[in-house]
């Protein structure tokens, strides 16, 4: 059952980054016997940081037996510079008050480092918010899975320049301030699957200045912050994919936005959003700031505050790119559907669209279904002034393949 566990994982990364190549990790000699594989068992009888050599899930006896917690320095380091290393973590709550560091030094699929909660039991990474990052990955070939992170002071998790990274199944609750997941330093070619966010403070995944990620089929809910975003992606990120994943009682998604200074002249390039579900989401679905190419499509809105909207530098302030980032150029918004938008922030119901004028080079939206409650309530915003529909398309002529329709036609009934 062990092996056949391991292999699992390590075929999961095979999958995802077969393609990828990335940067060389410095710091402790690796660990870098082949088929390493660790457990950390904080309930089992016998477990003990000391006294065991941490190769088994149980206590086999004569120090074959699991390591106790990380508290000591072998086991807080045991994935620091490491390759080839499975580590187990089995059903408890360990106490992270410095933090986990993570720093993959392999060099190809084979030499993965995997951390992963042990068949199925709850493994929880608590840090009391006490460190500022709960655990941080770096260097590269590294998978995380079925952890539970919780009461970071800041980020449960910090994707600091990592490349060929997995994130699956995980869960991430409550952190202090800022954000459950953060990627920068130029992290790469990581895919965020099948995890669940809540009770975040500032946004549930928030990606400055990486590229090539992929957030599929993730559960992002409930946020604990007033204003917090699902997702964010600025500082010049790119080539970015958000599919399949459902939104529901937050704020929205900002593709491009206002941050520190950073070399690119957009916030953001290359985004496609598409096949997400956004139900009870203040505000607007969808917020675009300074994207480069960047597509919304196939989305289902319902009961969003509103729909999309271009921003500018004239109502957000200028953002960090040198001497201001240009503005949004190429956006795709197309197949979205969106009902019952109930108006928030000041904003009035069945408010679909607002843009400046300065926003529209080269936007192209077309098919989309605009449901609204009664017959002529669909709005549409531009440089504050609320237009009706055929007022909107004479702006936004490719939108003309859209449509309004009422909420009880089958095309609002999905």
């Amino acid at each position: 059952m062990k092996v056949m566990y391991t292999r699992l994982l390590v075929l999961v990364g095979t999958l995802v980054c077969a393609a990828c190549h990335g940067n060389s990790a410095t710091g402790p000699a690796p660990i870098s016997s082949s088929d390493s594989t660790f457990y950390v068992a904080a309930q089992e009888s016998g477990a003990d940081n000391g006294n065991c050599n941490g190769k088994a899930p149980t206590n086999q006896g004569n120090g074959t037996c699991p390591f106790r917690d990380f508290t000591a320095t072998k086991t807080l380091h045991l994935l620091d510079n490491a390759k080839s290393v499975t580590l187990f973590v089995r059903q408890g709550t360990y106490t992270l008050t410095q933090g986990l560091d993570i720093n993959g030094a392999g060099s190809s699929e084979g030499e993965r480092v995997i951390l992963a909660a042990f068949q199925g039991e709850t493994a929880v990474f608590d840090g009391r918010n006490s460190p500022r990052e709960l655990v941080t990955v770096s260097g590269q070939y590294v998978t995380i899975q079925g952890i539970t992170f919780q009461n970071a002071a800041g980020y449960n998790l910090e994707v600091r320049g990592a490349r060929q990274v997995v994130i699956q199944g995980n869960r991430f609750l409550a952190n202090g301030a800022s954000d459950s997941l953060k990627g920068d330093g130029g992290a790469a070619d990581v895919t965020v699957r099948d995890n669940e966010f809540t009770q975040w403070d500032s946004q549930a995944i928030d990606m400055t200045a990486v590229s090539r990620w992929t957030i599929e089929r993730n559960r992002i809910h409930d946020s604990r912050g007033v204003d917090a975003k699902a997702i964010g992606i600025k500082l010049g990120s790119r080539d970015v994919t958000v599919v399949d994943n459902e939104i529901s009682n937050t704020q929205g998604i900002s593709m491009g936005g206002t941050g520190n200074a950073h070399p690119d002249a957009y916030e953001a390039f290359n985004l496609s959003v598409r096949n997400n579900t956004f139900q009870n989401v203040g505000a607007f679905a969808a917020e675009f700031y300074s994207c480069s190419n960047c597509q919304f499509q196939g989305n289902k809105i319902t009961a969003a505050g509103a729909g999309m909207r271009l921003l500018s530098a004239a109502t957000e302030g200028v953002s960090g790119c040198p001497g201001g980032c240009k503005p949004n150029q190429g956006v795709t918004v197309s197949g979205n559907q969106l009902r019952n938008l109930v108006g928030g922030h000041g904003g009035p119901p069945d408010l679909f669209w607002a843009i400046e004028p300065s926003e529209v080079s080269g936007l192209s939206s077309g098919n989309n279904t605009y449901c609204e409650a009664t017959s002529g309530s669909s709005r549409f915003w531009i440089s504050g002034v609320f237009v009706r529909f055929d007022e909107w398309v004479r702006t936004v002529p490719t939108d003309t393949s859209s449509s309004v329709a009422a909420r009880t036609d089958s095309r609002c009934n999905w």
